[in-house]
């Protein structure tokens, strides 16, 4: 990736095991450690390249990430609240409140006994909160996150009715740029905690998803320019795996959770954290 001065910006890369343990995630977290190897995010621009030769392509020269009014839970430690579930690995989960409709990341301090699926129900009872527990939360400035007293429960599974309802009022607008930045990163000291970290994106084209080694990239369209993320959908990724399929393109308007990192060599990343089935 193309960066202000011209120099190459890289992404580390992130492996997906098809059976990942609690151990493959480095501190129980869904993202790796800082040491591992790394890969160069290329754009694809139309018309830009012969026969649709990839592009590098250049950073916006302002990073400033425009203010977005965020919907926030304050629930009070103790509270139950229940969840569909979006993405889950090891102690972490991204879903939607059910009696709220926000989006919420959810940080449990043990892994529950089996990971939730896409649009399961779990019920989570809130623990001390970030702000009692400064090792509780791996970035401070998500505004989405809520700090669990145990790990998620399952509850149930979401009709595919109301999945759609719930979703759509969340959908990332097409018009504006992911997360509210052009480029794949944000400098963590810009992060500010009234901007959001995850959104819900449906991409108006196919989605392109490439296994290379332990990589797994997820390419698809926004604002005209072909984009590449790094995609930690291990569910995805062991499907292919087991197919042996190195390439996979899904059906038009496939929606993605589309989320930044806690911060690595003080910028957080752009990722895929889920390529969400349709309901």
């Amino acid at each position: 990736m193309g960066g202000v001065d011209g120099t190459t910006r890289k992404v580390p890369a992130l492996p997906h095991p098809p059976r990942a343990t609690a151990s493959d995630l480095g501190a129980g977290l869904p993202y790796p450690s800082l040491d591992l190897p790394s890969t160069t995010i290329h754009h694809r621009r139309p018309g830009g390249g012969k026969d649709g030769e990839a592009m590098t392509a250049i950073t916006a020269p302002d990073f400033r990430v425009v203010r977005t009014d965020v919907p926030r839970l304050h629930p009070e430690p103790g509270t139950t609240l229940s969840l569909m579930v979006l993405a889950a690995d090891a102690t972490y989960c991204a879903g939607v409140d059910l009696d709220t409709g926000v989006l919420v990341r959810a940080w449990s301090p043990a892994v529950p006994g089996q990971r939730p699926r896409a649009y399961d129900v779990v019920d989570v009872t809130l623990g001390a909160g970030a702000d009692g527990d400064a090792d509780a939360v791996p970035d401070p400035a998500q505004p989405e996150a809520l700090v669990l007293a145990g790990p998620p429960q399952p509850a149930g599974r979401m009709p595919a009715r109301r999945v759609e309802k719930l979703l759509r009022p969340l959908l990332h607008p097409a018009d504006a740029p992911l997360l509210s930045s052009h480029g794949p990163t944000v400098p963590f000291w810009e992060r500010r905690a009234d901007h959001p970290s995850i959104a819900l994106v449906e991409p108006l084209g196919p989605v392109h998803l490439h296994r290379d080694s332990s990589y797994l990239a997820c390419r698809f369209p926004w604002l005209g320019i072909q984009r590449e993320l790094p995609c930690l959908d291990r569910r995805l990724a062991g499907v292919m795996d087991s197919a042996g399929q190195r390439n996979l393109v899904t059906a038009r308007r496939t929606r993605l959770l589309v989320a930044l990192t806690p911060p690595i060599d003080g910028h957080c990343h752009k990722v895929v954290e889920a390529v969400l089935p349709h309901p």
